[in-house]
């Protein structure tokens, strides 16, 4: 069905806060004005499945890409699948290599390539939005009593359709993978001295010790992604009682969030117990320092355990520059991140297990109970990505064994 109104380019995002909170993007056209199909899809395809704000924009933004290059190239995309001509091969990865490129340089010409994730997952978003317009128009051909010409076009289409799909995510390869690992023992020890309030090497300022101590406390003793810590309620910790806990929920268009760029969860909501120390360590931090009026006014109006300096919750950007105080401590590697500390805590957790009696810990069970310590589905195989040291330290201990039983050997021979 064409569109009443010409919705004239170059397109663009919008982003509208509804209520209670939700965030949400809208495609509008050069005159501001929002085009048709594309919202539609956003609506029923993206929105709908409950998708993280994050995600519905990243989606919608390569939606716009596409249309913006099929404008500069005098193509319709409405039309080409409403015929089911789609696009030629070349066509096809002429706007592959378009979804390649950062649309922030656009007015400069100097266009930045994104990570291959990141491009394939552009590729897959434009591949889902002519898959579904596409499907529509085929399920008019697909009538019990069709005609051999209209099972035949169908035939065609769908034939048309695979292959533009399949062209258009042929290629990318895949990022250059690094060697992913959490921090060594020397490491650790040099991160935990350096987190300690009053600590000779502790680069923040006083009154910023404490919180800094009990945010990054948290991140490694309970492995949780930067985003979950960043959206803990004080309702959310349970540290006095003889059983402390910390509760992880996933909290999308959360009405008391006010950043801009609200923190997401990507894992499933779980409760994890807590330590008597670290219990103690966020009680004090919640008691003691966070509600003092002179320390972090403001910090009492919103719900939120960790809060920036003027009380408001805080946002992704003060930790990653927490993250930069720390890097630069003696020490302590310059590839610290929050998310390096989740690799650190499956090591450290990998280490507890291997001390364990094997007929004590099956290998079947040791995967569900780091699933659900990480939030994973409880069949995912996320585990061995988050690891590798561990595993690169066993391999090494065994090729040494496996050396010294040939030295041995020589030696007798």
């Amino acid at each position: 069905m064409p569109t009443p109104y010409s919705e004239p380019r170059p397109w663009r995002l919008k982003t509208h806060e509804m209520l209670p909170g939700e965030r949400i993007v809208t495609v509008v056209d050069r005159v501001g004005m929002p085009v048709w199909w594309a919202n539609l899809f956003h609506a029923y395809e993206v929105r709908d499945a409950g998708r993280a704000y994050a995600t519905q924009k990243r989606t919608m933004s390569a939606i716009v890409i596409a249309f913006n290059w099929a404008a500069e190239k005098g193509i319709d995309i409405e039309e080409r699948i409403a015929t089911f001509e789609f696009f030629s091969y070349a066509e096809t990865k002429n706007l592959q290599a378009r979804l390649r490129y950062d649309a922030s340089g656009e007015a400069t010409g100097h266009r930045r390539p994104v990570g291959n994730g990141y491009w394939d997952a552009r590729c897959r978003a434009v591949r889902d939005y002519v898959r579904w317009r596409a499907g529509e128009a085929m399920q008019r051909l697909a009538r019990p009593d069709a005609s051999d010409a209209s099972a035949h076009l169908y035939a065609m289409a769908g034939d048309g359709l695979d292959r533009f799909c399949e062209t258009l995510l042929s290629g990318i390869g895949r990022d250059i993978e690094q060697d992913v690992m959490g921090l060594d023992e020397e490491q650790r020890a040099a991160l935990l001295q350096a987190i300690t309030p009053g600590s000779e090497t502790n680069p923040f300022e006083e009154r910023h010790q404490y919180r800094n101590f009990a945010l990054i406390l948290t991140l490694y003793e309970i492995g949780a992604r930067n985003g979950e810590i960043l959206g803990l309620k004080g309702r959310d910790l349970h540290a006095l009682g003889p059983a402390p806990a910390v509760e992880i929920h996933r909290r999308h268009n959360d009405p008391d969030d006010t950043r801009s760029r609200p923190p997401a969860s990507k894992t499933k909501a779980r409760r994890l117990p807590i330590s008597g120390p670290l219990a103690h360590v966020l009680s004090t931090w919640m008691t003691g320092h966070r509600n003092k009026p002179g320390l972090y006014p403001g910090a009492k109006r919103n719900p939120y355990v960790f809060v920036s300096e003027l009380g408001r919750p805080i946002a992704a950007n003060t930790v990653e520059s927490i993250f930069i105080a720390l890097r630069q401590v003696e020490g302590i590697p310059d590839w610290l991140t929050a998310h390096k500390l989740r690799h650190t805590f499956n090591d450290r957790l990998s280490e507890m297990m291997d001390g364990l009696p094997e007929d004590l810990l099956r290998p079947a069970v040791e995967t569900r109970m780091r699933n659900f310590l990480n939030g994973w589905s409880p069949t995912s195989d996320q585990g061995e990505h988050y690891r590798k040291r561990f595993v690169q330290t066993k391999a090494h201990e065994f090729l040494l064994k496996l050396q010294n039983l040939s030295a041995q050997g020589a030696a007798r021979s």
